[in-house]
């Protein structure tokens, strides 16, 4: 009788240990407490082939960005004040036909190189001078983003009408919104998988629409913190162009060739400390320019990282 209740209490205490060690449902959630000042380094590189009519047009760029964000204090109605700043710039720009372009921020006033090109760079110099706010409502969701043009308000109309739709403060506020949505608001387990789409506008009307899948893989350590590691990996493209664009988009038929990247998530400060992507589109095109068909290919790959300093 005694042998059976100490073999009944073994079998307990095994079932307990195994229940125990089965990793419990994690809740990750985006903080922002009042008077908090982080400083993000921000890196994007690209590197593009656009082939059009048999003839290969190369291009490129290197950039890297220190900006500052502080919280402000929460006010009675819910809404919290978050301001941004960019506090320094390093780019690097090689455009079709060779030519070259370096940008520093802690030497803005250094002479251009006397190219058709120059005004790339008087545009990285109005960058390096911005500052804007995002309002956050109680709920933690952008409900505003002022300021992110007025750096540029010098600069010819041209360039202003050019950069008039990335500088949108509607997608501004899209895009904060989708960088929020990164994170489920739902308890995850280690292989949940979840996707978002998310759209980029660059120049002349043109975006590109991505599909991305994110997979939870659970707790890594680093620098002594517990960490949550999610796998990043664009899945789908779209590329199109707005309707009045100089460039029209006839046909596309771009695929993600390559993609790989993660997250690290500090659940306990309620912040991304680390995000890398990186992809490879490549495909078809039938662009439309000034009412000239001009077929062609297109190799494009691009990397962005944020890391915390």
């Amino acid at each position: 009788m005694l042998r059976g209740l100490c073999l009944t209490s073994l079998v307990a205490l095994v079932l307990g240990s195994a229940a125990t060690a089965v990793a419990q449902p994690e809740t990750l959630k985006f903080k922002f407490p009042a008077g908090r000042s982080t400083t993000m380094e921000v890196k994007t590189t690209s590197s593009q082939t656009l082939s059009i009519v048999g003839q290969d047009l190369e291009s490129g760029s290197d950039q890297t960005l220190t900006i500052t964000t502080v919280n402000g204090q929460r006010g009675a109605d819910g809404n919290l004040k978050v301001q941004s700043t960019i506090n320094a710039i390093k780019a690097a720009v090689t455009l079709p036909g060779g030519t070259e372009l370096e940008f520093d921020s802690a030497k803005p006033d250094a002479d251009p190189p006397g190219t058709q090109f120059d005004f790339v760079l008087d545009i990285f110099k109005a960058t390096a001078k911005s500052k804007w706010s995002a309002t956050f409502d109680r709920n933690n969701r952008v409900t505003a983003i002022e300021g992110r043009d007025a750096a540029f308000g010098d600069l010819p109309q041209n360039l202003q009408d050019a950069m008039k739709a990335q500088l949108d403060p509607e997608y501004l506020k899209a895009a904060a919104n989708d960088e929020l949505d990164r994170i489920p608001s739902d308890p995850i387990s280690r292989g949940d998988t979840w996707k978002r789409t998310t759209t980029m506008r660059l120049d002349s009307g043109q975006k590109l629409a991505f599909t991305t899948e994110y997979t939870y893989e659970g707790k890594v350590q680093e620098n002594g913190k517990e960490l949550h590691k999610i796998a990043v990996k664009t899945t789908e493209v779209d590329y199109s162009a707005d309707a009045g664009a100089p460039l029209k988009v006839l046909e596309s038929d771009l695929k993600v060739a390559s993609s790989e990247g993660h997250m690290l998530f500090d659940n306990e400060a309620g912040q991304a400390v680390s995000h890398r992507n990186k992809v490879q589109l490549k495909g078809t095109l039938k662009l439309e320019i000034m009412g000239m068909e001009l077929p062609g290919t297109l190799d494009l790959t691009m990397e962005n990282s944020h890391k915390l300093k």
